[in-house]
Formats: structure tokens, sequence, C-alpha cells
């Protein structure tokens, strides 16, 4: 039991810093492309383009990492059906729960970053 809560929190904590990547991914792209093309901005231009780069790779490998972990809570279903499809349906979901975990977590993160109420 107390596995299976390490691993929720552990899920929970990757989410949470996958949100914020997805953030601040948003925010260096963003900078990017306003700055794009102005001489006077091209170190800030290319080093938001590395930031944006290097955030979006991260919410990758935290997402990855959020669904590995995902799975093994998931349950196996009886002993015997522990064949390719019953492993593609858990990989589904925890896909899916990790995606809305992560939604949810940046959309709290926004109205918390900006003092919304």
């Amino acid at each position: 039991m107390a596995q299976k809560t390490f691993r929720a929190l552990l899920a929970a904590a990757l989410m949470a810093f996958a949100a914020n990547c997805f953030l601040k991914y948003l925010w260096w792209t963003a900078c990017y492309s306003a700055w794009a093309g102005i001489p006077k901005l091209t170190e800030q231009w290319q080093a938001a383009g590395s930031r944006a780069s290097f955030n979006g790779w991260s919410l990758i490998v935290l997402q990855v990492a959020s669904v590995a972990v995902l799975v093994t809570l998931l349950p196996w279903g009886s002993s015997t059906s522990k064949g390719l499809l019953t492993t593609a349906v858990r990989v589904f979901i925890a896909v899916v729960l990790s995606i809305l975990g992560t939604g949810l977590l940046a959309l709290t993160l926004t109205w918390v970053k900006q003092g919304i109420h």
C-alpha cells in the first residue's frame, strides 16, 4: 500500500513539473516568435529558442516518466489476461490520465501565478 501511495505521489510530482515545463515552453516560444527578425534582439532570440527547446524536451521526458509510473499503478486484471491488448489499454489509460493531470495542473499553476481566485 505504501508503494502505491509513493508511486501516485511520484506521478503527481512528475505531472506538476511537466505542467511547469509546459508553461515555460509556451512563454519562451512566444518570446522566440516575438523577437525573431529584430536585429537588436538576436542574442535574446537565440536564447529564447534554446530555452523553448529545453522546456519542450523536458515536458516530453517528464510525461513519459509519469506515464511509466501510472502504468505500474493500474491494475492488471485477471492473471490470465496479461496479453498485448491489456498492456495497450493500460498504456492508453495512463497516457490519458497523464495528459489530463498535467493540463489541470498547468491550469492551476496559471491561476496561482496570476493570483486569480
